[in-house]
């Protein structure tokens, strides 16, 4: 007997078949209530409230997939093993790989897994819509063109398909149809009772099980949301259909058949119900109010919809009294608000489960085996291999993993760097470094670092490339997993989660592991000989892996429930939010999909073979779920909707929402963040923050509430607010300074630059992370070097002027040549690029070299020192200045010390290489910077005796350019031209003593080429001259500018205090620790030193006491 009960939404169609089942009880017959998989928990609930414990005795709930079991349990084929998501997956690489040649269109899918994946796709639908092999290969022979060839392919793959899993296994797809074959000789009859609730409509498969129960003689009870049998609304039209269909059935096969129409007075709110008999009709509708039932808000974008989600569920169940789980949240497109809404409910502590199955490949071990594929097969990228060790699974820890990738990424080292058995050679430190004992160390560990990582790969590497079948390249991935230990791995991180709490998280590591050997036996199993490489298998394993799904559950019974709007099943929901109640999402229709388009669908349509998914059922199917979701909630309805898309473009309200606007008069109301944070403590919290610095009148509530209920939390969000960057302790100091407090020319210009940055690099040792390239700084270092080792062994040939330039150029090209074995590996592991920048470089350095043995050609000051290093020894003792705890140690290192000896007196000049386009600027000395040469040019006066044995008298300081200077010219220009404004990049700058002989012993010329001074009618002129008494002055400015210094530093101050001399010119620009700081000009107590540059006659006035109380 078939019975259709029908109506509309809450009408107590699914309340009058649970009472007939309760009814049943004593009956002595059997009862089965039929519904969709994701609906059986909830309806087996439902029915155990109505019918009680005794239930189970004479009820139960299946869904169509639970009755293929209970009866194959009967009948025979309980025993069969079912093929899973990857297991399939690999059956459709075996029929493809069997047939290719035979193959018009898909020949392709024996190699490619993505395509693989699309066919099986098409045999579900195949068998889903009851279609055999034959039947599409007679399709395809009455069709030409593209659409034959498709349909003759996928007619061959269907029947291979099968082919492959009859062989000892079965495809779950078949189930139902089974099902349908077995019912006629299972034990059920008269006296059982199906019922079937929850469906819109039945796919073949699911039909012909409902005929097959008609046809055993079962009495079928089935209830259809639709609101007339013949006419009525388009929305119930696949009902209509269905209801048509199993009508006509039995009519044809003579059983009996009754409808039953359920209407009268809703069980739900007056306005929901009345909303729910008009949302789809086309007349006008004036309902009256609707008492706070339904409601509509706008807001300002997705953020802002999850927030009025939680802030609503907060107050209904807070001024309701109802339960969390008696609230849900849907949205079509779901994805997009799910962790926004996860994240609005954890601000507001309202306990929400969104319905998810985990990404399979996002979790460490498939995304171990795929990054070890990429790896292998890829050239070793740097990201591949990082990818694969930060699984946890590589054989490092992330301490190991930091140290390793540093190292790695600060010399791009990718490819064969990794496979060739020597060790790694390059310093830790980056280029120009001296190797030491603690730098011979760290390379020592990182080399073992990188054996322990690339030994397994190596091994992977080997066997996979040796492997020909695909038992071999299982074999291969399986030895994988034994040298890396993972089983044991997997299960102590298991375990640390479980000891940890994380149950959840605990029980996805069991299952990861169980998945993925299953997996592997399967490709072994199924695949079996048929030839792979490592490619084709290791893009076919991560593909079936990406099959499989990690569900979870509820951590609480009691909570919010959010998902997709199609998903919505639960018939107990007393509160419903639908988010994102635009028309861009509302109704909303499938997107084209799968192997066939649908032109090609509506012509299958009319050759008999429905696949669905064209014409105007997808339309009805989609106003459908609207329907089911909407007249769910049985207290109230809220619409919610982003007035912008995530690209701020206008939204506008969904047909659903103007429907209800229009029937109730309602008003839409914009949502107000700021009273939505008062519903909850953590969210009030950041509203009495807005206070602090203004805010409005929820923020100055928000305030009042704390100060009165919780002041402590007020006092110390307030005192975060206020709080400053503050200063180290004494003990503080002295563990990240030391005892002794030593200062290098650099460590005295980052502390004049920035207090903080001084704290960040000095203190912290903190540095940036970049890659080790060949740039100023480097290009520096390699340039001091080449001069430091041409000048002396130049000197011990007597000098510059001894030597000519043939041999300058060969000492030049020697020192280069050790430096590219020395420094850069001879280039290995470096780009063919590098290597031709690096070249070009060269010529530059040729011309510095000789450019510099001609200044000294022209000068009696020769090179007496190379790199100087002015720390405690015996022949230089270090500078000192200051006392007791402000006592300071001046250390460092001069380029080059020049000496002429004269009447008894060594005078001495400093000099510095500079790549940059640095310039001596006086100004800069007056503001605490750039005092480099000078210390050590007045350390040397004090204390250079003792090192050279004669007295010292300072004669200057030089900046010398060892760069190649770039000319600029709109024409072309003579050789003597270019030439000349060469000749004029090269001039020094600095100070020199104002001393005419000292003058023409620097430069033996009446126009100095090198030297920063010129020769007037009066005689030698210039800002670089310095008398010996302003050289006086300057070492008495510069000691209380150091006191001062080491004073600050003793305090402890970290306070940030650029130096601005410029919009271009500061030390906020390009500065390493500009995130860390998060310095604002004039806030926190903190701002900008201003330090322009001046003329040298004003930095004389002010250091001499000319300017006002000896300030600028």
């Amino acid at each position: 007997m078939l019975r259709i009960l029908y109506g509309t939404a809450g009408t107590g169609k699914s309340a009058a078949i649970m009472d007939e089942i309760r009814r049943g009880a004593d009956s002595g017959e059997r009862y089965i209530l039929l519904v969709p998989e994701q609906y059986s928990h909830e309806a087996e609930r439902e029915l155990c409230a109505v019918c009680g414990d005794g239930l189970s005795l004479y009820a139960e709930v299946l869904s169509f997939t639970g009755l293929a079991r209970e009866i194959s349990s009967e009948c025979g084929g309980a025993a069969n093993e079912y093929l899973d998501k990857g297991g399939r997956l690999l059956c459709m690489a075996l029929a493809a790989d069997g047939l290719y040649s035979r193959l018009r269109v898909y020949g392709a899918a024996r190699r490619k897994a993505e395509l693989q994946t699309m066919l099986l796709g098409a045999v579900d639908e195949f068998k889903s819509a009851c279609v055999t092999s034959e039947r599409l290969m007679q399709a395809s022979e009455a069709c030409e063109g593209a659409l034959g060839d498709k349909l003759h392919d996928l007619g061959l793959i269907l029947e291979a398909y099968d082919g492959v899993v009859a062989n000892g296994r079965a495809d779950p797809s078949d189930r139902l149809s089974v099902l349908a074959q077995q019912i006629g000789q299972c034990s059920m009859s008269e006296r059982t009772h199906v019922f079937v609730d929850g469906f819109t409509d039945f796919t073949a498969q699911e039909r012909r099980v409902l005929e097959a129960l008609l046809s055993k003689g079962v009495c079928l009870t089935v209830c259809l949301g639709c609101d007339e049998l013949h006419g009525g609304s388009e929305v119930f039209a696949l009902s209509r259909i269905t209801a048509s269909a199993l009508l006509k059935f039995a009519a044809d096969n003579g059983i009996k058949a009754q409808t039953e129409r359920f209407g009268g007075e809703s069980t739900k709110a007056k306005p929901l119900g009345e909303f729910a008999e008009n949302m789809f009709s086309y007349r006008a509708v004036e309902a009256g109010d609707a008492q706070g039932r339904i409601k509509i808000i706008s807001a300002a974008d997705t953020n802002a919809e999850c927030e009025f989600a939680a802030a609503e569920a907060v107050s209904l169940v807070r001024d309701t009294g109802c339960r969390w789980r008696d609230i849900a949240v849907c949205a079509k497109g779901f994805d997009d608000y799910r962790l926004p809404l996860e994240s609005a409910f954890s601000r507001f502590g309202a306990p929400i489960y969104t319905a998810r199955k985990a990404d399979m490949l996002s979790k460490p071990l498939p995304m171990l085996i795929e990054s070890a594929y990429e790896i292998i097969l890829g050239g070793w990228e740097a990201d591949d291999v990082f990818d694969y060790l930060r699984t946890g699974f590589g054989g490092l820890d992330t301490d190991e993993c930091d140290e390793l990738e540093n190292y790695v990424f600060m010399w791009q080292l990718h490819g064969s760097a990794w496979t060739r058995a020597e060790n790694w050679r390059l310093h830790p430190e980056g280029y120009g470094k001296q190797p030491d004992e603690a730098s011979e160390q760290t390379l020592e560990q990182i080399n073992l670092l990188r054996e322990t990582a690339r030994r397994p790969l190596m091994r992977f590497a080997e066997n996979a490339a040796a492997a020909t079948t695909a038992t071999e390249q299982a074999q291969a991935l399986a030895s994988l997993f034994e040298d890396l230990h993972l089983a044991d791995k997997l299960q102590a991180r298991a375990e640390a989660l479980e000891k940890d709490g994380r149950a959840a998280a605990a029980q996805e590591y069991a299952q990861l592991w169980d998945i993925t050997v299953g997996a592997l036996e399967q490709c072994a199993a199924v695949l079996g000989d048929t030839p792979a490489d490592a490619e084709y298998f290791g893009r076919l394993f991560s593909l079936m892996l990406s099959r499989y799904d990690i569900g979870t559950i509820p951590a609480s019974l009691d909570c919010v429930t959010a998902g997709e709007m199609d998903r919505m099943r639960r018939r107990n929901i007393k509160h419903l939010i639908v988010l994102g109640a635009t028309d861009e999402r509302i109704p909303g229709t499938e997107a084209d999909t799968g192997v066939f388009s649908n032109d090609e669908r509506r012509r299958l349509l009319e050759m008999d073979i429905d696949l669905g998914g064209v014409g105007d059922s997808e339309l009805w199917r989609a106003f459908s779920v609207v329907y089911n979701c909407l007249t769910l909630p049985s207290d109230s309805l809220s619409f919610c909707y982003a007035l912008t898309d995530g690209a701020g473009a206008q939204q506008r309200p969904a047909f659903v929402v103007n429907r209800a606007k229009a029937m109730f008069g309602i008003d839409i109301c914009e949502f107000d963040v700021d009273m939505a944070r008062l519903n909850a403590a953590a969210p009030a919290l950041e509203l009495a923050a807005q206070s602090l610095h203004g805010g409005g009148a929820c923020a100055a509530s928000a305030a009042e509430f704390f100060a009165r209920h919780e002041p402590e939390r007020l006092r110390s969000l307030e005192a975060q607010a206020n709080r400053s960057r503050g200063s180290l302790s004494r003990a503080s100091v002295r563990a990240l300074y030391g005892e002794k407090l030593r200062l290098s020319a650099s460590r005295i210009d980052k502390f004049a630059s920035c207090r903080f940055a001084y704290f960040m690099q000095y203190a912290l040792k903190a540095k940036p992370r970049e890659p080790a390239g060949f740039t100023a700084p480097e290009m520096g270092t390699f340039m001091h070097r080449i001069l430091e080792q041409v000048s002396r062994e130049a000197a011990s040939m007597g000098g510059y002027k001894s030597v000519d330039d043939e041999t300058v150029t060969r000492l030049c090209d020697k020192y280069i040549d050790e430096y590219i074995t020395r420094e850069l590996n001879d280039f290995r592991d470096k780009s063919k690029r590098f290597e031709y920048l690096f070249r070009r470089l060269t010529g530059s350095v040729h011309r510095i070299v000789l450019d510099l043995a001609d200044e000294l050609r022209r000068s009696d000051f020769q090179p007496l020192s190379f790199e100087l290093d002015f720390a405690d020894t015996p022949q230089l003792p270090p500078l000192e200045l200051g006392e007791g705890e402000d006592k300071l140690v001046l250390t460092g290192i001069a380029d080059r010390v020049d000496g002429w000896l004269h009447e008894g007196k060594l005078y001495l000049r400093v000099v510095d290489y500079k790549t940059g386009r640095k310039k001596f600027d006086l100004s800069d000395v007056l503001y605490g910077m750039n005092l480099q040469m000078l210390l050590y040019l007045f350390s040397l006066g004090e204390n250079g005796k003792l090192l050279y044995g004669e007295e010292i008298v300072p004669a200057g300081v030089l900046y010398v350019p060892a760069r190649d200077g770039v000319i600029s010219e709109d024409g072309d220009i003579s050789d003597a031209e270019l030439e000349k404004k060469r000749s004029k990049g090269l001039r020094r700058s600095g100070l020199v003593l104002s001393d005419p002989e000292v003058i023409r012993a620097m430069e033996h010329a009446d126009t100095p080429k090198y030297i920063p001074v010129d020769f007037k009618k009066n005689g030698p002129a210039g800002d670089a001259l310095v008398s010996a008494e302003r050289l006086g002055t300057l070492a008495r400015h510069i000691d209380q500018t150091l006191c001062e210094m080491a004073s600050e530093l003793r305090r402890g101050s970290i306070a940030a205090d650029p130096y601005y001399a410029g919009q271009q010119e500061n030390a906020c620009i390009n500065c390493d620790y500009f995130d860390a700081c998060r310095f604002a000009d004039g806030e926190n107590g903190e701002s900008m030193r201003s330090t322009p540059h001046l003329p040298a006659t004003k930095v004389w006035s002010v250091l001499e006491g000319g300017g006002e109380d000896g300030e600028v």
